[in-house]
């Protein structure tokens, strides 16, 4: 997956690899550049997306669907879905990258009505955890909360 980099003033084609996590190379080839003199300050480029250490990317499979890739997720499905902007009546196709969250993290979608208490509970953490990994929550509907698991 790939996200736009805006060029700025003094960077590199190895200083921007070095920010987005992958190489000079992937840079070059991506935008066809043959040297640092093709990079303009403003521009608009291509790069990998970053990995988050929250999600992650699932390639769907075969026979797949949103159900099963939950349960392999440890995911509840209608969060899977909101997290990729799908509704229960799309339909989902083998090769189809889809975010998923990491192994190690419990995502949790707030509903009306929630408290820091309920959500805290429901995650199974302490209240320090919880506020170190999220600190802005405003406790309105639909606002995703996540919780990295202890290794």
């Amino acid at each position: 997956m790939y996200t736009i980099y805006q060029v700025e003033y003094g960077d590199t084609i190895d200083g921007i690899a070095r920010k987005t996590n992958t190489t000079s190379d992937e840079i070059k080839s991506l935008n066809g550049f043959n040297n640092e003199s093709d990079l303009v300050v403003g521009s608009l480029i291509i790069v990998p997306r970053m990995q988050s250490q929250v999600f992650e990317t699932y390639r769907v499979n075969p026979g797949d669907s949103i159900y099963a890739i939950a349960k392999m997720y440890n995911v509840d499905p209608d969060t899977l879905l909101m997290l990729n902007g799908l509704n229960k009546s799309d339909y989902i196709y083998p090769n189809q990258e889809i975010t998923v969250p990491s192994r190690d993290v419990i995502v949790y979608v707030t509903k009306e009505g929630d408290t820091i208490d309920a959500i805290i509970n429901n995650l199974g953490v302490d209240a320090n955890t919880f506020n170190k990994e999220n600190e802005r929550i405003f406790v309105v509907s639909d606002q995703l909360v996540v919780h990295k698991k202890e290794k």
